[in-house]
């Protein structure tokens, strides 16, 4: 009984004091190298065109919002995607977000061991910073 009345009590307090959603707006560079990046975030040019622009140092200026505690469509009401205006987000949830970054930094340590570039290294702190940054976003967020 005494479990079951703090269940409700849980649920009401979730209610009156319901989680806040979040993002973050990051460009598609954030998130390392398109060969690193493509299965989460797509290709790094315009969603709407069949392939990136012949130069290969071209690239627009598309967005990732990654998102929390809130739905992929409220997410989508917030930041859509309009060709008219050059507005290409792609969407990425805090946890897809979180694990790409430590599967991506992961990888990197191993590359490194074989072949430390200083490239390699660039790449891992550029990862290490934008991943702090997701992280502290979200951490600031819940302490609203």
């Amino acid at each position: 009984m005494k479990s079951l009345l703090q269940m409700i009590v849980i649920f009401l307090a979730g209610m009156l004091c319901p989680l806040k959603g979040g993002e973050l707006v990051l460009p598609y560079s954030a998130f390392g190298p398109p060969a690193m990046s493509h299965e989460l975030i797509g290709t790094e040019w315009w969603q709407w065109d069949s392939h990136g622009d012949d130069d290969p140092r071209s690239s627009p200026p598309v967005k990732v919002v990654v998102y929390w505690d809130q739905s992929l469509d409220k997410t989508k009401e917030k930041y859509p995607v309009d060709r008219g205006k050059e507005l290409d987000f792609r969407y990425v949830e805090y946890a897809a977000a979180v694990s790409y970054f430590e599967k991506a930094l992961m990888e990197l340590d191993k590359m490194a061991k074989e072949d430390p570039a200083d490239w390699l290294e660039k790449l891992r702190d550029d990862l290490t910073k934008t991943s702090a940054a997701v992280r502290a976003k979200h951490e600031e967020g819940k302490g609203k």
